[in-house]
This record gives structure tokens, C-alpha cells and sequence, in this order.
């Protein structure tokens, strides 16, 4: 098939020129009739391109600016940061990943038992073999080694009021960095109080419930163990109290309090050994802890919450 007469080339026009030529007049008379689209500005060279994107969305004004400061300055949360489009800032998205980060390192964080003895305590450890064993099987971290069962018998203080027990659990960094502060703390408060503590003793991979077989082994009253807190974003350094009195081998946790997020930027050490201290003089009293100090005498009932 042919087209109209091509004057130039002094020939017909074929059917695919004919397409080509009208394709052209079509798209010549849309963008004629398009809006004018500004030309996008340069990017600047020395913003990097993770950057650049939608603009930051200002804050709606608080209603009141001393209050919203005050309550920035109180919490270690994200609050009143913004957002970019739908997103975090870049700022945020990063100290995200920062945290995050810092959560990892402390579940994977080790004590040396050497660092141990060098603040003076007890040095045992669990039947987890290594860290992974004891991450995967949280049973082994519960119960000590033949040898250290041997060493608690043999060097433990027996017959104490309070045992004191720090462990490593889910972030050696935190008993590292807080443990130190936070055993003499406790030393101090409940010896202020009339109660005679042992010596304190370090279990390395530890879970919570090692507290009971020490407490058995060494016939303390009550046992104390300070543990590493499984970290949240950012709180790879914060421990936790447990406090249990009459310890035995598998006792329940409804009878046993905590006091959690002890580090300087939660609950201090010196406020929170205080309250320990408190706590246990309320468990003696009681004679139990946990569910025992729910009811009964209101001033037995313990105002110890997740600072």
C-alpha cells in the first residue's frame, strides 16, 4: 500500500513514513498544549544524595514550649523529632540503626572471670558450655557447673541475710559498665539496714534462676542477683534486681521482685540499691516475697516499678 505523493522526493509516501509523520504532528501539538514544567535544580554537590528528598514537615507548635523541652530532656525516647515526607528524618533513621546496634553488641558482650575476681567476688559460672549454648538453652544458665557448685559450697558465706549475686545474663556490657556501682550500692543499703551480706558472687552465663541453687548452697535468707536487662534500642547497659527470700531450687517467679532499668539514665544505682534494701526489709517483715507482698497489711506492699 501507498501513501499521498511525496513532492520533494518525487515518490509516494509509505505506510510506516505516514506513521512516523503523523506520531511527530501529535506529539508536537501536546507538549504545545501542556503547562510549562520548570526545569528540576541542581543537586547540590555537597549534599549527599540520601540527603535530598521531601522537605522536613515543621512540628505543629506546642502549646506549651517549656513543658515539651522539660519532657524532651526526661526521656531517652524519640519524641517531637519530625518526619520527612512519611519517613524519619535521616537523623532519627540512623540513630535507629545505631541502637539497634548497641543492642547486639550487648547480647553478645562476654565477661572475663578475671575482671570478675578483680572486683573481689566469687567467680562461678553455669553448665552452659559457651555463649551460643547459653543464648539457645536458657536451662544451662539456670543451674552452676560441678566445679563451681564445689567453689559455692566451699568459699560461699553461709547463713547471711542477703546474698549478693551478679550476673552477666543478656548483656555482660551492662554488668560491666553499671555492676561495679551497683553491687557496693547494695552492699552499703542493706547493710545500713541491720542485714548481714555475703560476699558477692559472679556467675558467668547466668539466667536468673541460678540465684536459687546459691541461695540453697550457701543458706542465705534471701538471695540478690543483678543481672544484664535483654537490651531494648539503645539500653544495651541497663541491669535488673531480682530479690528473692527463703530461696530454693526452682522457686517460682511470682515470688520473687524486680527492679529493672538500672543505669544512670533510668534508675540510678545509689536510688535503686535503696529501694532494694527497702524492698527486702518489707519480704523479711512479710516473711515473702512477690504475690506475698500484693496483699495483706498495705505497708508490706512494695512501690518498686519499671523505672
Amino acid at each position: 500500500m501507498t501513501g499521498p505523493w511525496h513532492p520533494v522526493r518525487n515518490t509516494f509516501v509509505t505506510e510506516a513514513e505516514l506513521r512516523e509523520l503523523v506520531k511527530a504532528i501529535v506529539t508536537d501539538v501536546v507538549k504545545a498544549a501542556a503547562p510549562a514544567v520548570p526545569a528540576p535544580a541542581e543537586a547540590d554537590a555537597e549534599s549527599p544524595a540520601w540527603g535530598r528528598g521531601p522537605e522536613h514537615r515543621p512540628l505543629t507548635p506546642a502549646r506549651n514550649e517549656a513543658v515539651l523541652a522539660h519532657l524532651v530532656t526526661t526521656t531517652p525516647a524519640r519524641i517531637v523529632t519530625g518526619r520527612t515526607g512519611t519517613r524519619y528524618l535521616t537523623h532519627s533513621y540512623l540513630g535507629l540503626r545505631a541502637d539497634h546496634a548497641i543492642a547486639l553488641d550487648a547480647v553478645e558482650s562476654e565477661v572475663d572471670e578475671a575482671w570478675a575476681q578483680q572486683q573481689g567476688w566469687l567467680a562461678l559460672r553455669t553448665k552452659a558450655k559457651d555463649h551460643t549454648e547459653f543464648l539457645l538453652h536458657p536451662e544451662q544458665g539456670r543451674r552452676l557447673d560441678d566445679a563451681s557448685r564445689a567453689r559455692c559450697e566451699k568459699e560461699a558465706d553461709k547463713g547471711v541475710d542477703v546474698q549478693l549475686i551478679a550476673g552477666d545474663g543478656l548483656s555482660a556490657l551492662a554488668l560491666q559498665v553499671n555492676g561495679p556501682a551497683l553491687i557496693k550500692a547494695l552492699h552499703a543499703a542493706f547493710t545500713a539496714k541491720g542485714f548481714r551480706v555475703g560476699k558477692p558472687v559472679f556467675v558467668k552465663f547466668a539466667r536468673i534462676g541460678v540465684q536459687d541453687e546459691i541461695g540453697v548452697l550457701s543458706a542465705a535468707k534471701s538471695t540478690v542477683i543483678v543481672v544484664g536487662e535483654r537490651p531494648g534500642l539503645g539500653t544495651g547497659d541497663s541491669l535488673s534486681i531480682y530479690t528473692a527470700f527463703g530461696p530454693r531450687v526452682g522457686q517460682d517467679n511470682s515470688e520473687k521482685d524486680c527492679i529493672s532499668n538500672v543505669r544512670e539514665v533510668g534508675f540510678p544505682p545509689e536510688r535503686a540499691a535503696q529501694k532494694c534494701a527497702e524492698l527486702m526489709k518489707q519480704s523479711f517483715a512479710a516473711g515473702g516475697g512477690g504475690v506475698k507482698l500484693t496483699g495483706g497489711d498495705p505497708a508490706f506492699r512494695p512501690h518498686v516499678v519499671n523505672h
